[in-house]
């Protein structure tokens, strides 16, 4: 039975304390009897609790966003895909995010679902469905977009960047790689500092950079009014409304690429499932033995993985399926 707080409408909505960490823990035990469930929850609220503080400056309830929780989706995709957390472990943190919101605010409001929303891979780490965002909708969605959101979503689609890989990119400077080298080193804002080479094989790629080396007025997309934080809360803001995702943009780039690479869709694109049956469907497409497809997709992926910034193939099954 949900306690009557004194003043509900004061910090972190009336919890008792002005830690965000334990008032998160004063509204489990308003819902929760068994310690260990409160325990458990809330463990996995404090690494919420000490990402926002850090990342997004934010130390009272009332002040989390839906446009937080998304980009905490993608802080723990990022994870998953570093090899930190298990698929199950990232859907967990961000469902106890929603529980704790749920019970300090009194509605649904703040939630991001897990899978659905937040992109987060499936407690499989194998995509079954396709996440990409289709040329429609990139299109539609950078037609209503300011210019710089617009650049950055053509630049992750194109150079398959991630949201800060994209924001900090020196344009000007890529585009006089992808000139005279016919590839671009990305290494601002990339995962553990680890630099890579995304190859420019594509006019539309050279086309992405023009457009942001034009809309660029210093060293990175991020305006020079503005930090990196600020500009952050303000693109996640905006795609909101747009209707698409960030990430949904990196997972075109995989697809496409992989479709270039090895001449077929890919398992999520093809509808068909990941593994041998994928691999019969390419030797048919191709006529090929199974065991020369079977080594083709995974040349192919490990070549996909590089691009993206990873060293594992498993990472693209949650891509590519």
């Amino acid at each position: 039975m949900r306690c009557e707080r004194t003043n509900p409408d004061v910090r972190n909505f009336g919890l008792k304390s002005r830690d965000m960490g334990f008032a998160g823990l004063n509204a489990l035990k308003e819902e929760y009897k068994s310690f260990e469930s409160i325990r458990t929850i809330h463990d996995r609220w404090n690494v919420f609790c000490s990402w926002a503080k850090a990342e997004q400056g934010i130390k009272d309830l009332r002040k989390v966003e839906v446009s937080h929780l998304m980009q905490y989706a993608d802080h723990l995709r990022d994870r998953f895909e570093s090899g930190d957390i298990k698929a199950s472990t990232a859907q967990n943190y961000l469902s106890a995010v929603n529980r704790v919101m749920e019970i300090a605010r009194g509605d649904n409001k703040v939630r991001v679902d897990p899978v659905k929303q937040g992109d987060l891979p499936k407690r499989s780490g194998i995509s079954e469905g396709d996440k990409s965002i289709s040329q429609e909708r990139h299109d539609k969605a950078t037609y209503n977009a300011t210019e710089r959101t617009g650049a950055l979503l053509n630049l992750q689609r194109e150079l398959g960047l991630r949201f800060e890989e994209s924001a900090k990119l020196n344009a000007n400077k890529a585009l006089n790689q992808a000139q005279i080298k016919g590839a671009v080193e990305i290494r601002d804002g990339t995962k553990g500092g680890r630099p890579r080479v995304v190859p420019i094989l594509e006019q539309s790629q050279i086309k992405a950079l023009e457009n942001a080396r034009d809309i660029q007025n210093g060293r990175s997309m991020i305006p020079a009014e503005q930090s990196y934080k600020e500009f952050r809360q303000d693109a996640y803001k905006e795609v909101a409304r747009l209707g698409v995702k960030f990430h949904g943009e990196r997972h075109a780039y995989a697809q496409n690429r992989y479709e270039k690479l090895s001449g077929v869709k890919c398992p999520v694109k093809a509808r068909i499932k990941h593994g041998n049956v994928h691999h019969k469907y390419i030797a048919r497409e191709k006529g090929i033995s199974v065991e020369t497809a079977k080594s083709l997709d995974r040349e192919v992926r490990m070549q996909i993985a590089r691009e993206l910034g990873h060293g594992r193939t498993d990472v693209t099954n949650s891509y590519l399926g």
